[in-house]
């Protein structure tokens, strides 16, 4: 079943996400492997700093990050089908996948905040080493960039107002 939402900054706001995570600088100069765990890792990390943004900004009235989520893993089930994927294996790869997400941005979440209240990166970087690198050996360079990536978003996209955010469809800084 295909989403339907009539908003469609939501399916944009989506596509940033999908076209960031596929950046070729982010396999090549940073040695991540292209593999659907990988793709799926970084459309996470993404979607974890708009998500952030409306945790830190407690913006509850905003359908924005329920609706993005819906249509994250409607994609996540749409691809998983044309893929072949049959019922069963596609409900639970979906289960995993959720799963998957909400460890993630637990520890995500965790990590930054740790790093915003003591300075301490630690977590930060060992949630990324985990998810974004699979616990393989890296240089630190790599290590700091998306560290430091991802704090640079989460602090512009906190810098300005959801509608400003939304106008942009949360479009992301540059790498570093």
């Amino acid at each position: 079943m295909l989403f339907q939402n009539k908003d469609k900054s939501i399916e944009k706001i989506y596509q940033n996400i999908v076209e960031i995570s596929r950046s070729k600088f982010l396999y090549i100069d940073h040695d991540l492997d292209d593999t659907f765990e990988t793709r799926f890792d970084l459309i996470i990390f993404h979607s974890f700093i708009i998500f952030y943004f409306y945790k830190s900004k407690k913006i509850s009235k905003s359908n924005v990050a329920q609706n993005l989520f819906d249509y994250m893993f409607n994609d996540f089930e749409n691809n998983l089908r044309e893929m072949g994927f049959g019922d069963i294996a596609v409900n639970k790869k979906m289960k995993n996948f959720i799963r998957a997400f909400y460890g993630r941005l637990s520890q995500y979440s965790k990590g930054i905040d740790i790093l915003k209240n003591e300075g301490d990166k630690t977590l930060i970087e060992q949630t990324i080493l985990n998810n974004i690198f699979k616990g393989k050996v890296i240089n630190q360079k790599s290590l700091n960039m998306f560290v430091n990536y991802m704090i640079n978003n989460i602090n512009n996209f906190e810098s300005m107002s959801e509608s400003i955010n939304l106008r942009s469809n949360f479009k992301f800084l540059d790498f570093i």
